[in-house]
């Protein structure tokens, strides 16, 4: 019998290959699917958008905002911007790409508020927890709500325990 024919025949019996609609394969482990920013890690300081070599990802800055915008169709998947985060605010889904038809179709916005300064309120840069941690190992009570005013507050706030305790007082305890 001659070879093909029993390639053929061996073909025929066997179990099928692919994979039918609906169903998909399952990505492998450590797959790079799209970009998803968590809103609440990210600081608006655009490093994400600094390095995409792609620019996939854009940033814009307003007054009391920061829009950061994502088009997977331009996307290299280089995991560049999950690597470079200091919020740790982009990660990549475990899944692949979807399916778009148009250009600009599967874009994704989203508007990252600066959170407002509460005693004059006015619009204060978001601090991410995990670089406060880092910055701070022990972070005092009054450190801490610094941290949540604008910049007018906080030299007030240090002029005036300046003024209160002394210079001395204040290189003791900053």
């Amino acid at each position: 019998m001659p070879r093909i024919i029993r390639l053929i025949g061996g073909n025929l019996l066997a179990r099928r290959a692919t994979v039918r609609l609906p169903d998909r394969v399952p990505p492998p482990e450590n797959f790079r699917g799209e970009v998803v920013l968590e809103e609440k890690n990210c600081i608006a300081c655009g490093m994400c958008a600094y390095v995409c070599v792609s620019n996939a990802i854009t940033g814009t800055e307003q007054q009391d905002a920061y829009t950061w915008t994502y088009e997977p169709g331009e996307c290299t998947f280089c995991a560049r911007c999950v690597e470079r985060c200091p919020g740790q605010a982009v990660s990549m889904t475990p899944d692949t790409a979807r399916i778009y038809t148009r250009h600009g179709e599967l874009r994704v916005q989203h508007r990252v508020v600066f959170p407002r300064c509460p005693e004059c309120g006015q619009t204060v840069r978001p601090a991410a927890g995990r670089l406060v941690r880092l910055a701070f190992d022990d972070i005092a009570d009054d450190t801490r709500r610094l941290l949540t005013l604008c910049e007018r507050c906080k030299r007030k706030h240090v002029q005036l325990r300046i003024f209160a305790g002394g210079v001395d007082e204040v290189e003791q305890n900053p």
